[in-house]
Protein backbone atom coordinates (compact mmCIF):
# COMPACT_ATOMS: atom_id res chain seq x y z
CA UNK A 1 0.00 0.00 0.00
CA UNK A 2 1.04 3.73 -0.63
CA UNK A 3 -0.87 6.27 1.22
CA UNK A 4 -0.71 8.74 -1.59
CA UNK A 5 -2.06 6.57 -4.12
CA UNK A 6 -6.34 6.74 -3.96
CA UNK A 7 -8.50 4.90 -6.63
CA UNK A 8 -11.99 6.81 -8.00
CA UNK A 9 -14.56 4.92 -9.88
CA UNK A 10 -18.06 4.98 -11.00
CA UNK A 11 -19.24 1.36 -10.96
CA UNK A 12 -22.83 -0.73 -10.84
CA UNK A 13 -23.13 -2.25 -8.21
CA UNK A 14 -24.39 -5.87 -8.58
CA UNK A 15 -21.50 -6.30 -11.67
CA UNK A 16 -19.30 -3.39 -11.24
CA UNK A 17 -19.16 -2.96 -14.41
CA UNK A 18 -17.56 0.83 -15.06
CA UNK A 19 -17.86 1.49 -18.87
CA UNK A 20 -18.23 0.03 -23.01
CA UNK A 21 -17.11 1.18 -26.29
CA UNK A 22 -14.59 3.02 -23.97
CA UNK A 23 -16.98 5.38 -22.55
CA UNK A 24 -18.81 5.64 -19.19
CA UNK A 25 -21.91 4.11 -19.02
CA UNK A 26 -23.87 6.89 -17.64
CA UNK A 27 -22.78 10.33 -17.74
CA UNK A 28 -24.09 11.74 -13.90
CA UNK A 29 -24.21 15.13 -13.48
CA UNK A 30 -23.36 15.20 -9.70
CA UNK A 31 -21.34 12.60 -10.17
CA UNK A 32 -19.14 14.34 -12.20
CA UNK A 33 -19.17 17.28 -10.07
CA UNK A 34 -18.45 15.12 -7.15
CA UNK A 35 -15.03 13.49 -9.06
CA UNK A 36 -14.06 17.17 -10.23
CA UNK A 37 -14.43 18.24 -6.32
CA UNK A 38 -12.21 15.30 -5.24
CA UNK A 39 -9.25 15.64 -8.13
CA UNK A 40 -8.99 19.04 -8.59
CA UNK A 41 -5.57 20.50 -7.55
CA UNK A 42 -4.74 16.60 -7.39
CA UNK A 43 -2.64 14.20 -9.72
CA UNK A 44 -5.17 12.06 -11.89
CA UNK A 45 -3.39 8.69 -12.89
CA UNK A 46 -5.29 6.56 -16.18
CA UNK A 47 -4.88 4.64 -19.12
CA UNK A 48 -4.14 5.70 -22.66
CA UNK A 49 -7.87 4.87 -23.07
CA UNK A 50 -9.25 6.89 -20.66
CA UNK A 51 -7.76 10.11 -21.42
CA UNK A 52 -9.01 10.02 -24.65
CA UNK A 53 -12.20 9.57 -23.07
CA UNK A 54 -12.11 12.84 -21.54
CA UNK A 55 -14.46 15.58 -23.14
CA UNK A 56 -11.19 18.13 -22.52
CA UNK A 57 -7.58 16.94 -22.54
CA UNK A 58 -5.64 17.59 -20.37
CA UNK A 59 -8.05 17.98 -17.71
CA UNK A 60 -8.02 21.07 -16.20
CA UNK A 61 -6.13 22.13 -12.85
CA UNK A 62 -5.18 18.66 -12.06
CA UNK A 63 -1.67 17.25 -13.39
CA UNK A 64 -2.31 14.24 -15.58
CA UNK A 65 -0.77 11.42 -16.00
CA UNK A 66 -1.01 8.92 -18.79
CA UNK A 67 0.15 5.17 -18.24
CA UNK A 68 0.60 3.58 -21.50
CA UNK A 69 3.52 0.81 -22.76
CA UNK A 70 3.62 3.21 -26.01
CA UNK A 71 6.34 6.05 -26.31
CA UNK A 72 3.69 8.49 -27.66
CA UNK A 73 3.80 12.25 -26.03
CA UNK A 74 0.82 14.01 -24.83
CA UNK A 75 0.34 17.77 -24.39
CA UNK A 76 0.41 19.26 -21.38
CA UNK A 77 0.35 15.62 -19.69
CA UNK A 78 3.23 13.33 -18.78
CA UNK A 79 3.30 9.54 -19.44
CA UNK A 80 4.58 6.82 -16.79
CA UNK A 81 5.33 3.62 -18.72
CA UNK A 82 4.64 1.36 -15.90
CA UNK A 83 3.02 0.65 -12.79
CA UNK A 84 6.38 0.62 -11.04
CA UNK A 85 7.06 3.94 -12.29
CA UNK A 86 3.80 5.45 -11.04
CA UNK A 87 4.17 3.64 -7.49
CA UNK A 88 8.28 5.29 -7.40
CA UNK A 89 6.66 8.85 -8.56
CA UNK A 90 4.08 8.52 -5.70
CA UNK A 91 7.06 7.62 -3.28
CA UNK A 92 9.15 10.36 -4.76
CA UNK A 93 5.89 12.65 -3.75
CA UNK A 94 4.58 11.96 -0.57
CA UNK A 95 2.46 15.22 -0.77
CA UNK A 96 0.52 14.57 -4.22
CA UNK A 97 -2.91 12.79 -3.66
CA UNK A 98 -2.76 10.39 -6.65
CA UNK A 99 -6.29 9.23 -7.62
CA UNK A 100 -6.12 6.28 -10.12
CA UNK A 101 -9.29 6.89 -12.66
CA UNK A 102 -9.40 3.87 -14.82
CA UNK A 103 -9.64 2.20 -17.04
CA UNK A 104 -10.66 -1.55 -15.98
CA UNK A 105 -6.95 -2.53 -16.37
CA UNK A 106 -5.20 0.06 -14.74
CA UNK A 107 -7.62 0.05 -11.60
CA UNK A 108 -6.84 -4.02 -11.71
CA UNK A 109 -3.35 -3.19 -11.49
CA UNK A 110 -3.10 -0.38 -8.49
CA UNK A 111 -5.49 -2.01 -6.10
CA UNK A 112 -3.15 -3.65 -4.13
CA UNK A 113 -1.02 -0.36 -3.82
CA UNK A 114 -4.32 2.16 -3.36
CA UNK A 115 -4.51 3.55 -0.13
CA UNK A 116 -8.61 4.62 -0.70
CA UNK A 117 -11.31 3.74 -2.64
CA UNK A 118 -13.75 6.57 -3.94
CA UNK A 119 -16.20 4.50 -5.22
CA UNK A 120 -19.60 5.95 -7.02
CA UNK A 121 -22.38 3.05 -6.83
CA UNK A 122 -25.16 3.17 -9.32
CA UNK A 123 -28.02 1.18 -8.95
CA UNK A 124 -29.26 -1.50 -11.49
CA UNK A 125 -32.46 -2.99 -11.84
CA UNK A 126 -30.47 -5.87 -14.01
CA UNK A 127 -26.91 -6.46 -15.58
CA UNK A 128 -26.22 -3.65 -17.77
CA UNK A 129 -24.51 -4.20 -20.95
CA UNK A 130 -20.75 -2.99 -20.32
CA UNK A 131 -17.12 -4.68 -21.30
CA UNK A 132 -15.26 -3.12 -18.75
CA UNK A 133 -15.38 -4.30 -15.15
CA UNK A 134 -14.35 -2.85 -11.65
CA UNK A 135 -11.97 -5.51 -9.73
CA UNK A 136 -13.74 -7.22 -6.65
CA UNK A 137 -13.42 -5.25 -3.51
CA UNK A 138 -11.99 -7.62 -0.73
CA UNK A 139 -14.31 -6.93 2.56
CA UNK A 140 -11.46 -7.86 4.36
CA UNK A 141 -9.02 -5.45 2.90
CA UNK A 142 -11.35 -2.35 3.06
CA UNK A 143 -13.32 -0.46 5.63
CA UNK A 144 -16.34 1.76 4.59
CA UNK A 145 -15.63 5.16 6.24
CA UNK A 146 -18.28 7.27 4.44
CA UNK A 147 -21.14 6.38 2.62
CA UNK A 148 -24.08 9.62 1.22
CA UNK A 149 -27.17 9.42 1.00
CA UNK A 150 -28.78 8.34 -2.62
CA UNK A 151 -28.67 10.61 -5.09
CA UNK A 152 -32.02 9.86 -7.53
CA UNK A 153 -31.47 11.80 -10.76
CA UNK A 154 -34.60 12.31 -13.64
CA UNK A 155 -33.51 10.02 -16.39
CA UNK A 156 -30.56 7.46 -14.37
CA UNK A 157 -30.44 5.24 -12.00
CA UNK A 158 -30.13 6.11 -8.69
CA UNK A 159 -26.79 6.13 -7.09
CA UNK A 160 -24.54 7.03 -3.76
CA UNK A 161 -21.21 8.10 -3.25
CA UNK A 162 -19.01 5.96 -0.62
CA UNK A 163 -15.26 5.85 0.65
CA UNK A 164 -13.34 3.09 2.02
CA UNK A 165 -10.15 2.96 3.88
CA UNK A 166 -7.29 -0.17 3.31
CA UNK A 167 -7.45 -1.90 6.63
CA UNK A 168 -4.20 -1.96 8.18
Amino acid sequence: MIDNIYVIVAMTKKTRAIGIDGDMLYHLKEDLKYFKETTLNHTIVCGRKTYFSFPKRPLPNRKNIILTRGNDHYDQAFTLHSKDQVAQYALNHPDEKIFICGGDNVYKQFMDLASKLYITEIDEDSPVEADSFFPQIDPNLWTKVSESDYIIPEKAPRYKSLVYDRNL
